[in-house]
């Protein structure tokens, strides 16, 4: 198997870790062009997919627009109710998008910083499963907003901090703000393992394995069984050609995951790198 071949199984591997490791990497899209000419906005946006839905659910929508605009502005409580209805309502439609768009209005309203927080998080959860570039550039942009306002809150909240500079590295057109927010941390934090993780994909993803090597490593020794550093770490040495010892650290990943989704795309990569030797 060619290097090219080993590249296309981290990126399998980066989207397993998103299911199997709680979703916290934002996978990094390549920008297609649906709805990519003028100015949008996701009132427009609800317009044109309001138009396609069947009359009971024109319906239902209807009322919980009009509902809203009935709602006096000092009645905050009724301005959140009607926005976690209406996120509700097009989530079940399956349009993550405008799902999380009405998430984040509830959000604003709430104020909280675990609000805003989890308004990032469907945010970034929507920009996962969307395909429009347009609708794209504005989920990142309301998720980076969100996550900024709950650091504003509370800005000792570590995993926090790292989820605001994935987003900025991941789906932002300013990279380097994340990685700024990420060397920051770890200056201050050195041995902290989320902080050395972050770091340590962001190797992978930019192709500087001997660091990402240096940081897994940091992390195993803090935490023997910590199964993303194995994950990353085996991925990291079938980079650098270490072949067997890729193979030994992806088995041991089978074993403390012991999940059998997870375990098939493990059995994949080991079973592709087996045959470079025959």
């Amino acid at each position: 198997m060619q290097k090219g071949q080993i590249a296309l199984g981290v990126v399998t591997i980066i989207l397993a870790l998103a299911l199997y490791f709680g979703g916290k990497t934002v996978v990094k899209k390549e920008q297609t062009a649906t709805v990519s000419t003028g100015s949008f906005s996701f009132e427009q946006y609800e317009e044109q997919q309001t138009a396609k839905l069947l009359p009971a659910e024109k319906s239902q929508l209807a009322a919980i627009t009009e509902a809203l605009k009935a709602v006096k502005p000092a009645d905050t409580a009724t301005f959140k109710k009607l926005y976690l209805q209406t996120s509700d309502f097009w989530k079940n439609l399956n349009n993550p998008a405008l799902g999380a768009y009405y998430f984040y209005q509830f959000a604003k309203v709430e104020g909280t910083k675990v609000a805003m927080e989890n308004a990032g998080d469907v945010l970034v959860s929507a920009y996962k499963s969307t395909e429009d570039s347009v609708i794209l550039n504005n989920l990142i942009t309301f998720a980076l907003r969100s996550y900024e306002d709950a650091v504003l809150k509370d800005g000792n909240d570590v995993d926090l901090k790292i989820k605001l500079a994935d987003a900025y590295v991941q789906g932002s057109q300013e990279p380097m703000k994340g990685i700024g927010i990420l060397r920051q941390l770890s200056d201050s934090l050195p041995d902290n393992v989320p902080v050395l993780l972050a770091l340590g994909r962001l190797s992978i993803q930019s192709g500087q394995y001997d660091k990402a090597k240096e940081r897994l490593q940091k992390i195993l020794q803090l935490e023997p069984q910590n199964t993303e550093a194995l994950y990353f770490l085996a991925i990291t040495e079938a980079q650098l050609g270490h072949d067997d010892e890729a193979i030994r650290l992806f088995e041991m990943c089978k074993l403390l995951v012991n999940n059998i989704e997870f375990n098939k795309e493990i059995d994949e990569i080991v079973k592709n790198l087996k045959s470079k030797k025959v």
